[in-house]
């Protein structure tokens, strides 16, 4: 598998380019692209997103709330909520998989109950097709 990584490929979208190194759009990119999925009926009514970005590090902060272990105790609609807001970060993130360069962040998403305390999450870096890296975009 690992003669298979070529060392120019990375994950990522068109949205790396849009927005470059600044996190602070990327969030801001992330809570519009939920709420155009919440108007067509894709993202669930109850849910709200928030995202900070970490200050001491390359971590988007996201938090879901609106979703409970109560009303989803299959975590279908939770586990919906995280993976779309996963792959919405993922359009603008450029992640190297042959780990030679760290990701430009790494998402903390954390679905959070009515009582304020997290029930379910995802952490990671990105997911999507690869790509070569373009001259420069590093």
């Amino acid at each position: 598998m690992i003669d298979l990584v070529r060392p120019a490929l990375c994950i990522t979208g068109a949205g790396n380019l849009e927005f470059g190194r600044s996190l602070a759009a990327v969030a801001g990119f992330i809570v519009r692209e939920v709420a155009e999925l919440r108007a067509l009926g894709e993202f669930p009514e109850c849910a709200t997103v928030r995202v900070d970005v970490a200050a001491d590090s390359r971590r988007l902060d996201i938090r879901i709330d609106g979703l409970s272990p109560d009303q989803d105790p299959d975590r279908v609609a939770t586990l919906a909520a995280l993976r779309a807001v996963f792959e919405i970060g993922s359009q603008a993130n450029l992640v190297d998989v042959t780990t030679a360069a760290a990701p430009l962040f790494t998402h903390r998403i954390l679905a959070v109950g009515r009582d304020g305390v997290p029930y379910a999450g995802l952490i990671g870096a990105g997911v999507g097709d690869l790509h070569p890296v373009v001259t420069g975009q590093r």
